[in-house]
């Protein structure tokens, strides 16, 4: 087995501090606690034959309690998260009341497909980790025992989810092996490493590995998620293969397939055959050059539509924080904090509140004639079934609880600060209690300020990840002196000294105003990003500038938090009127936005 190069903290030892992502967090916890217990069990217990009178769940979770798995697994790390007991009670009811109904019925442990068994599978085993909920691992062996006596794995072929998959039952299965290495490492039982072999992706990998980029159309988020099992894959057997492959893919996908926002997948398709892509599926149907048919996933033509949105957010960014998390700790590298950092900001950041009738902000979107924020579902589906506590109610929550996982990472003798998140971090050198707490409000405020707190003096190293976008003059204090700190082998800024209480560190990062253009062949449509910040125009319009040096034309509006506004003569044809931008994060629901803009210049 691969050891992790550098250590997480496993959801345990930090804390978050008051933020819009901290709220996040406690208002989804509270939702999902007000969830009744009964409506959340009453699929379970109707197909096991017990007695029920609550009317359940609509929507998705209705049809199949999809995401059943997914909500213990938040729990139990919210729980790790908080030490609020409540949700540790929950779960434990939750999933000793499932096996009351697996017990009474095979039906139960006779999951229909691979989605279903692949959130089961994760959520058993998150409790099982982070409750040390023993039953668990009882269920996740008879689920298994059932899957490879039913589960049909000679169609998983290319990946292609076309109907092959979907009439049997197997749509996105390449999260199966992540499950069921991570079973075989806490159980030692031979039967999970020989199933997760029959679900190698082997397609992919290989593709990847020679660098030939023509996939074909596929899932978006399963195509990203699929590298959770890639990192299973190389720490169980040590292929280098599955590392190459991800390493690979981490380069391509943020060059060529992802938004400035971070979010990828319009349409939920990944590594489409139209060139340029990203653009076309920004670009109205009547406008001049747009592609109105294309092969989406399933491998059929389908008609362009805005209702299936540019990025499916919760569950996309559930995938890249495992694919980073991952990475982050297999390599030691810095970079790979940087797609974590942008979909926090821009994604998540901008995500509206999930319901208490389980709708959820499914798609956010970026089209050039504009859009807004809105938890309305517009697609309906063939037998009228609503799209209600879909899966991104089960990935939104499990994103949450990543919130405080992804912020600091440690080996022997240094602490990496991955994330700026406002939080505090408890760790041990050399038997030396020591905490470090990011009090600053990061990035609603510019400047980082770190106090370190320790028994006694320390010797050690303090790893600071330089964000992507901070690519002008950063400066960095040590109580209230500049220092000039190194960058390692691994891209984290290093500062090794003897550590003492009370010490202070101060970063700045300077915030640079620069567009984006959506892929490297279309520069005339372009997002606008200030610092970590993508930022939307409040009016549509065609800007007219110079591209490579928007500060000489966009400047600083005298209201509001990184917010800017045009010269006069640079919006459309008129030469009176200005244009207002602002952090796409910060706009409220039902309030029309413009993040992709065309763009002459002159």
């Amino acid at each position: 087995m691969i050891d992790d190069v550098i250590n997480g903290f496993n959801y345990e030892n930090v804390i978050l501090r008051n933020s819009l992502w901290e709220r996040q967090r406690r208002d989804t916890i509270e939702l999902y606690l007000n969830i009744p217990n009964d409506d959340l069990l009453h699929i379970f217990r109707t197909k096991a034959g017990l007695p029920s009178n609550a009317k359940g769940l609509y929507g998705w979770y209705g049809a199949g309690a999809s995401t059943f798995g997914q909500k213990l697994g938040a729990m139990a790390k919210w729980y790790k998260g908080t030490g609020d007991y409540r949700l540790k009670e929950k779960a434990l009811f939750l999933a000793d009341e499932w096996g009351k109904c697996a017990a009474k019925s095979e039906k139960v442990i006779d999951v229909n497909d691979t989605y279903c068994y692949d959130k089961l599978m994760g959520g058993f085993l998150d409790m099982a980790e982070y409750l040390e909920y023993r039953k668990g691992l009882e269920y996740i062996s008879r689920l298994t025992d059932s899957a490879v006596r039913r589960f049909k794995k000679d169609i998983k072929r290319d990946g292609l989810q076309d109907a092959g998959l979907f009439m049997n039952s197997m749509i996105e299965w390449y999260t199966l092996p992540e499950q069921l290495y991570r079973a075989f490492k806490i159980t030692g039982d031979q039967k999970y490493f020989d199933f997760a072999k029959e679900w190698d992706y082997d397609y992919y990998w290989d593709k990847l590995n020679a660098r030939d980029f023509s996939i074909g159309p596929r899932h978006a988020y399963s195509h990203v998620n699929a590298f959770s099992s890639s990192a299973r894959a190389y720490q169980i057997t040590g292929g280098m293969k599955y590392l190459t492959a991800m390493e690979i893919a981490y380069e391509e996908i943020l060059a060529n397939h992802t938004f400035a926002t971070g979010g990828y997948g319009p349409a939920e398709c990944l590594y489409a055959e139209i060139d340029g892509y990203l653009r076309n599926s920004l670009l109205d149907t009547w406008d001049k050059g747009c592609q109105i048919e294309y092969t989406n996933f399933g491998g059929g033509k389908v008609a362009r539509s805005d209702v299936w949105g540019s990025c499916e957010v919760s569950c996309c960014a559930w995938a890249i924080f495992k694919f980073c998390n991952y990475m982050i700790k297999l390599t030691g590298s810095a970079k790979y904090g940087h797609w974590v950092e942008n979909i926090l900001y821009n994604g998540l950041g901008g995500q509206l509140p999930l319901t208490p009738e389980g709708r959820v902000m499914y798609y956010a979107n970026y089209f050039v004639n504009g859009a807004i924020k809105t938890t309305e579902d517009r697609r309906l589906t063939e037998s009228g079934g609503a799209f209600e506590w879909q899966c991104c109610t089960g990935t939104f929550p499990q994103d949450t609880s990543e919130y405080n996982n992804l912020l600091y990472y440690s080996d022997d003798n240094h602490l990496y600060v991955s994330q700026y998140l406002p939080s505090a971090v408890k760790f041990n050198v050399s038997n030396t209690d020591i905490t470090l707490e990011n009090y600053s409000c990061f990035p609603e405020e510019k400047i980082l300020r770190f106090r370190i707190s320790a028994a006694s003096p320390a010797d050690f190293s303090l790893c600071f990840r330089v964000p992507f976008w901070a690519e002008g003059k950063n400066t960095f204090k040590i109580n209230n002196e500049e220092i000039n700190p190194v960058m390692n082998e691994k891209g984290w800024m290093e500062i090794k000294r003897l550590w003492s209480d009370g010490d202070t560190i101060e970063i700045n990062y300077e915030f640079i105003l620069k567009f984006q253009p959506v892929d490297k062949a279309h520069s005339d449509i372009a997002a606008l990003r200030y610092g970590p910040f993508v930022l939307a125009a409040e009016s549509m319009t065609l800007l007219k500038g110079d591209i490579k040096n928007p500060d000489s034309w966009i400047h600083p509006a005298a209201d509001g938090y990184c917010v800017f506004e045009t010269e006069p003569g640079h919006a459309g044809g008129y030469d009176t009127i200005k244009r207002r931008f602002k952090p796409y994060y910060s706009i409220p629901e039902k309030e029309w936005y413009y993040m992709y803009n065309r763009i002459i210049n002159p």
